[in-house]
């Protein structure tokens, strides 16, 4: 166990030096904060790896107030079924601001691996199909003779896939993410001035970690952190520190690099669970908006068999009923 300790205290040292080296141009996939109430939507090898099934709903108005806004829904569910195998599903509908909007869903499957007595690994891949929809007839524009717009509605249906690996005990996990692993093509046209380009679901890569300390039988710490880069852009890392206190509330602070502080809180009470998230813009952004909202519903559907002899967080950890994830 000393030995993945010090795997994961190398990795976060590794994932803070990224983060602080480089700056945030600009990504394709829709923002999320608080990645870890819902850490199945950053990797697919999350799926089946919880002791219950969680089936969760998120809606995020980014800069809220502001119109043409982004707006965000997602509703997700991943099981264990025998043989350590996972399923889960994702869909979502990202309106990127009022003349581009993008709806899809993603299918997973994973396999877990009992690395020992405590740790497990799992991998996990996903089909990955997007409908992107571009109504420039919407467009605001200065030239209205510009050979890129067509005046009407430009929809176009893409496929490829999101592999993901995570090294997990009941107390930490680590592990990354490839979304647009294929970097399929989106078929909406390129501009005409673009010569032998043309628009493509860019390959992301996400790194992430998260560490679990029972500080004393009421309180928790949670710090995770992730990563997020392009083949064509730098990283933008999110560092979160989460406290839990009698097994059913918590807060959370984090922040994302050259974007946002977020604040935190949320709970489990049952079979339910609920978060909310708001962001508190540090960029160019907050002239238009200072702020952004974010919340997710959880519920999480018990089982009494299926599940693979490890599992992520610590809802069952030693038959207590002590509630993370």
């Amino acid at each position: 166990m000393q030995i993945y300790l010090k795997s994961l205290i190398v990795f976060a040292l590794g994932v803070c030096m990224l983060g602080a080296s480089v700056n945030v141009q600009g990504q394709q996939l829709f923002r999320r904060s608080q990645f870890m109430t819902n850490p199945y939507l950053s990797n697919p090898a999350i799926a089946g790896t919880l002791p219950e099934t969680p089936v969760s709903m998120t809606y995020r108005n980014q800069w809220a107030g502001f119109e043409g806004a982004p707006k965000t829904m997602t509703l997700s569910g991943h099981t264990s079924l025998p043989n350590n195998i996972g399923v889960g599903g994702i869909v979502y509908s990202d309106n990127t601001g009022g003349a581009i909007k993008q709806t899809g869903f993603e299918l997973t499957g994973s396999y877990t691996i009992d690395l020992n007595n405590y740790d497990a690994v799992s991998f996990g891949l996903s089909l990955m199909a997007n409908q992107w929809s571009f109504d420039n007839a919407s467009l605001d524009v200065w030239d209205v003779g510009d050979p890129a717009l067509q005046w009407g509605m430009e929809q176009s249906t893409s496929m490829d896939a999101h592999f993901g690996l995570m090294v997990f005990s009941e107390a930490y996990s680590f592990g990354f993410a490839i979304p647009h692993l294929l970097q399929s093509s989106t078929g909406l046209e390129a501009s005409p001035f673009s010569s032998g380009q043309e628009n493509i679901g860019v390959r992301h890569f996400r790194f992430m970690g998260t560490y679990r300390y029972q500080v004393s039988d009421e309180f928790l710490l949670e710090p995770s952190g992730i990563v997020r880069l392009t083949e064509r852009t730098p990283a933008q890392m999110d560092v979160y520190i989460r406290g839990w206190y009698a097994q059913m509330a918590w807060v959370s602070l984090g922040y994302r690099t050259n974007d946002a502080l977020v604040l935190g809180l949320g709970g489990e009470y049952g079979p339910f669970g609920l978060s909310y998230a708001y962001d508190v813009t540090n960029t160019g952004a907050q002239y238009f908006s200072p702020h952004s909202h974010e919340m997710t519903l959880t519920y999480f559907v018990p089982r009494s068999s299926g599940f693979s002899s490890k599992s992520m967080g610590n809802r069952r950890i030693l038959g207590r009923n002590r509630l993370v994830k």
